[in-house]
């Protein structure tokens, strides 16, 4: 298999949603180790873009850092699914009252916590035929800060 090059400016986040998808269609099954070395190769990049993306990935609970083994994709235990489906919930009677309310555009924070819940819930509960989510853009410093709320 051939490696075919990225663009460099978004390297980073090309490899964290080709890293999402299969975390979430469960190609990478929950608890399995993801190894960065083998991932640069397979991209055929250096290893800094795979590790940029994967910490891009552990900020929103897909992957979680396991001290000195690296990373592996997130197990979330009953309590946390439960949490996800009440988020969910809230975040999407929020976002409906948000659409009645304002015009389109004032809910861009919602929404990208409406899709990491569901991501969350995806991981948890299988790859289910639902509406891809995409995460256009990296976090910025006031997204991280919010979802850190």
């Amino acid at each position: 298999m051939t490696a075919k090059p990225m663009q460099s400016h978004s390297l980073c986040i090309a490899i964290a949603n080709k890293l999402r998808e299969r975390i979430l269609s469960h190609r990478l099954p929950p608890g399995s180790d993801v190894n960065d070395g083998a991932l640069a190769q397979e991209f055929g990049v250096s290893r800094t873009p795979v590790r940029e993306a994967m910490k891009l990935l552990c900020h929103e609970g897909l992957l979680t850092a396991q001290p000195r083994r690296g990373m592996t994709v997130t197990q979330l235990t009953a309590a946390q699914v439960a949490e996800a489906q009440q988020l969910c919930t809230l975040l999407a009677h929020h976002l409906a009252q948000l659409q009645r309310q304002q015009p389109r555009g004032c809910a861009e924070l919602t929404e990208h916590l409406h899709a990491i819940a569901q991501a969350r819930l995806q991981l948890a509960l299988g790859p289910a035929p639902r509406t891809p989510l995409t995460f256009s853009a990296p976090l910025t410093e006031h997204r991280r800060t919010a979802l850190a709320l």
